[in-house]
């Protein structure tokens, strides 16, 4: 289950989440599962933030590339990129210092433009998404403590569905996103977990390769390797970014 700081609800027991799981109970009992994450480091963190972006391309039709931009310290940054498209984007944005992610994140509103209205309101940009085939946008603001900490971005090569049940999924998601992102910021200013977020997001590749070749050694899928790094790193004390690494180690120094 995430963490939540004071009485923030549990994503899971929103009105969004029953709405969603009464017109789609198998899908989101299985997201329910997926997600149920302790974000208690930055690296849970950024697992969690990663099986959000990969769910709502699963679930939300018409939604081909997700991810999240961060703003807990003055230099926003991208995190669970669901593809390299993503962070081009993204970083296209930063770099111009406005578009659909950061308006979302600046004013706490959704913002949704198609490529039109990109290139209408910021023809720069509008090259890059032309250049990058998307067609759709949506960003919707994640907060922590009530205040805007970042946006959860979707991006479209046809039209993102506006359906009651796409909606309440996405809600959800942002949800889990945020309590994800203020979990990051508890035990710290936010400067300083938007640097530890950015570390963690530096180790991700040497995770992600662990979790691979747990895969690969148990026949399963990834969240259950994930957990198998997680139960390693419980009973020897260490942080899963050690348990990945001697892990990748083991297979580095074993035969060929």
């Amino acid at each position: 289950m995430v963490i939540s700081r004071g009485h923030r609800p549990s994503p899971d027991n929103s009105d969004s989440f029953r709405r969603a799981h009464l017109a789609d109970p198998i899908a989101m009992e299985k997201l329910r599962r997926l997600l149920d994450v302790s974000a208690t480091s930055p690296d849970h963190v950024i697992e969690l933030m990663t099986r959000c972006t990969g769910a709502a391309v699963e679930l939300v039709s018409g939604v081909d590339h997700a991810g999240v931009t961060a703003t807990l310290d003055n230099t926003p940054f991208t995190v669970a990129p669901t593809d390299p498209l993503v962070e081009a984007f993204d970083r296209a944005q930063y770099d111009f210092g406005d578009g659909p992610c950061l308006s979302a994140s600046r004013s706490g509103n959704y913002v949704r433009m198609s490529v039109a209205d990109v290139e209408e309101r910021w023809p720069v940009l509008g090259d890059s998404a032309r250049a990058a085939q998307l067609t759709d946008f949506l960003a919707v603001p994640l907060f922590a403590e009530e205040s805007p900490v970042g946006s959860f971005n979707l991006y479209s090569q046809k039209s993102i569905d506006s359906s009651v049940r796409d909606r309440d999924v996405l809600t959800v998601l942002a949800d889990y996103l945020g309590h994800a992102l203020e979990a990051a910021a508890r035990d710290d200013k936010r400067g300083r977990a938007a640097g530890a977020l950015r570390d963690a997001i530096g180790a991700r590749v040497d995770i992600e390769r662990a979790v691979g070749v747990v895969m690969n050694q148990n026949d399963c899928d990834a969240s259950v390797a994930f957990r198998e790094l997680e139960t390693r790193s419980a009973a020897n004390s260490d942080n899963i970014l050690d348990v990945a690494r001697q892990i990748l180690a083991s297979i580095d120094d074993g035969p060929a």
